[in-house]
């Protein structure tokens, strides 16, 4: 269609335009004829001599490839003829080879009749060389004031070259066109349509769940950029959001279950236990609360592994799942310890056989890679009524009883066979503890830690004592176990971050300039997924910054859990706090294995301190944990120097800290802050 039309108007435009050319050339032409018979008439130029200019003027006027004119009379006689002169003083009628010379000479006639009226024509002519009559595109006008036509025309076949160009060009710029739209559309295509196309597709997949897509486009600099932008942002945002959740419901999980086992953890049965407790009140069922503790564990993950492990917890974990009925409730609720709940046991169950059944299952071998391990345990049963109304009570008195099963090396044991005044003098305690809580009978004194390169104090270890009203001063050693295991601990500690707080505030308010205070922290405390928030809490409660504070914990509890506890120390330290690993080298790591956690100080136990002048063994040991420490960039704190002697070997080392009864034993408030005026100098042998 586009091609049809191409050649159409181009036809139409070749016709014209030689339509212009014609006319234009007759009248230019007929002006010079005029002239010459105005001097003619004027008598400048004689008969003879306007004769012969005026053939001059017609023979050599030619155009557009040998196109000519011609002179006619009113009669339709050839009067001039450039191309056959032969053929002037004829009639057009009696031209050889004319087959309508009738018709011409009524053209001619036709002009005479109308002079003022020039016009086209198409007559058929043969070409001046001979050959068959043509169709021939011819104009023509009368001369004023003489009886000549003067005319000129082209033949049609003529115009055919011409023609085939302006087609071909036509042609040739329709197809650029073409091509041109083709390319815009393909370029449209693919930079706006086929990514719009794309980014659609993306974006159904979004909402499909498939957030892990990378989305295209996002470097253009146009709009579809902009929309690729906006999209790749809701994908973030997706992300995000099922990071958030996958982060909630991950939280939600550890705040009830044990990460390693899939089990219930140590909080979640405890609060089962209390529900059963309360639901069995009226009638006094009976619940009883199985402690399964594995032997030998520790060791075994010094010799395997956390990895190795893990597996024989899982091992383990999936056997006991198997033995258990329905009304069991199975937790892990320490590093190698199971609990086990039994609620409403039917009266044809025996514990002993439940029991003998647990140990049976888990000294069966566990087959690790090429490894083939046998454990045992302990099972301590305690049971409600008969043994406490109360969650922490049972899982406590169950723990001692597992505990003493092993010291007895019997297999399982009931805690009501646990006899002596230390049994009942630890039970009388724990119903205590709480109570000393709510009437402050806690107290705080601080032992101070020395920078041995600037002999001043660098920071104050928080210890707690307890005086009984009855029993008097009762040491941390065993306060402090009976509160883990009555499940008080938690209690204890936000008691003295509490009472640590608000005695800085107090040292502040009196312009007192105080070193860091180190606070002894258990890992159930730190682990809790609200501590951050609770610290934070307690500590802004009292308009105190935490960059005063200092967090101790115990070996195992950085070790226990490494990968969790690695960011959880990350964002305790961006709030501001110190964090050092107390009793160093009593647990079962090593630097190696905590050279990843972001911790500042590390803590030498004691036991390595007190034999370092007489024991090379000992010496060489804490110079080990020196050098590796360092090596670490972390700085290294000596606890239990007694002697002249420890301290001048420890300075010799380059130890960077020291504490012990040598320099200063723990303080109360009045004396601390004493101790701090002093300009005290630290020296050695």
């Amino acid at each position: 269609m586009t091609s049809s039309l191409a050649f159409y108007f181009s036809y139409q435009d070749t016709l014209a335009g030689k339509k212009d050319q014609i006319r234009s050339v007759v009248q230019v032409s007929a002006s010079q004829v005029l002239h010459l018979r105005a001097l003619k008439k004027s008598q400048q130029i004689s008969e003879a001599d306007y004769l012969q200019r005026l053939r001059l003027l017609i023979y050599s006027t030619s155009y557009s490839n040998g196109s000519y004119i011609f002179l006619m009379t009113q009669e339709a006689r050839i009067y001039l003829h450039p191309k056959r002169p032969e053929l002037e003083g004829l009639l057009i009628n009696e031209v050889p080879h004319i087959k309508n010379g009738e018709a011409i000479a009524a053209s001619f006639k036709q002009i005479a009749a109308n002079p003022e009226k020039s016009q086209f024509w198409k007559l058929y002519l043969p070409k001046p060389d001979g050959g068959p009559s043509l169709e021939k595109l011819t104009y023509a006008q009368l001369l004023p004031d003489s009886d000549l036509i003067i005319g000129t025309g082209v033949y049609l076949d003529d115009l055919i070259p011409v023609y085939i160009n302006r087609a071909l060009s036509y042609i040739t710029i329709t197809l650029a066109v073409l091509l041109a739209a083709f390319a815009t559309a393909v370029l449209i295509s693919r930079n706006i349509v086929q990514p719009i196309i794309i980014l659609s597709g993306q974006m159904k997949r979004l909402s499909s769940g498939d957030i892990d897509q990378e989305i295209r486009f996002t470097h253009h600099k146009d709009e579809i950029g902009q929309i690729a932008q906006s999209l790749e942002e809701f994908r973030d945002h997706l992300i995000e959001n099922k990071r958030l959740r996958y982060m909630q419901e991950h939280v939600q999980f550890l705040e009830n279950f044990d990460p390693v086992t899939r089990l219930y953890n140590r909080r979640a049965i405890g609060e089962a236990l209390e529900r059963e407790i309360i639901r069995n009140f009226e009638n006094q069922e009976q619940v009883s609360f199985l402690f399964i503790r594995l032997d030998l564990l520790r060791n075994l993950t010094i010799e395997l592994g956390d990895e190795q492990r893990d597996q024989i917890l899982i091992e383990t974990a999936n056997r006991l799942r198997q033995i258990l009925s329905i009304n069991h409730r199975l937790a892990r609720i320490g590093e190698g310890c199971f609990g086990l709940m039994l609620i409403n046991k039917p009266a044809h169950i025996n514990l002993e056989d439940v029991a003998d059944s647990i140990l049976n299952t888990i000294e069966q071998p566990i087959q690790l890679d090429n490894l083939q391990i046998q454990i045992g345990a302990r099972i301590g049963i305690a049971s409600y009524p008969e043994d406490g109304d109360q969650q922490f009570e049972l899982i406590g008195r169950s723990e001692i009883a597992a505990k003493t099963a092993r010291k007895r090396e019997q297999g399982w044991l009931y805690f009501s066979q646990i006899k002596g005044q230390t049994a009942e003098h630890k039970l009388a305690l724990w119903q205590d503890l709480s109570t000393a809580m709510d009437q402050d009978q806690f107290y705080l004194v601080f032992q101070p830690l020395f920078d041995l390169e600037s002999n001043a104090p660098l920071s104050a270890e928080t210890l707690l004592r307890w005086t009984h009203p009855t029993l008097g001063p009762i040491s941390p050693a065993v306060f402090v176990p009976l509160a883990e295991q009555s499940g008080l601990i938690s209690r204890l500690d936000h008691w003295v971050l509490n009472a640590v707080a608000k005695q800085c505030r107090n040292w502040l308010d009196k312009d007192i300039v105080f070193p860091r205070v180190a606070i002894n922290l258990s890992g159930i405390s730190f682990l809790r997924n609200d501590f951050e928030q609770k610290l934070q809490s307690i500590f802004s409660q009292y308009n105190v910054t935490l960059e005063h504070i200092e967090l101790e914990l115990t070996e195992g509890v950085l070790i226990e859990d490494l990968g969790r506890i690695q960011e959880k120390l990350k964002r305790v330290r961006n709030l501001g706090v110190n964090i050092s690993i107390d009793d160093f080298g009593t647990g079962y790591s090593s630097l190696s294995r905590i050279k990843s956690l972001p911790v500042d100080h590390i803590k030498i136990d004691k036991s390595f301190i007190d034999d370092i002048d007489t024991n090379p063994q000992d010496l060489k040991i804490v110079q080990a944990i020196i050098l590796m420490a360092q090596g670490l960039q972390l700085h290294v704190v000596a606890e239990g120097v007694e002697t002249e002697r420890q301290l001048s070997i420890l300075r010799e080392e380059q130890c960077d800290v020291v504490q012990g009864y040598l320099l200063s034993r723990p303080l109360p408030v009045a004396d601390y802050e004493a101790l701090i005026d002093e300009d005290l100098i630290i020296e050695g042998d």
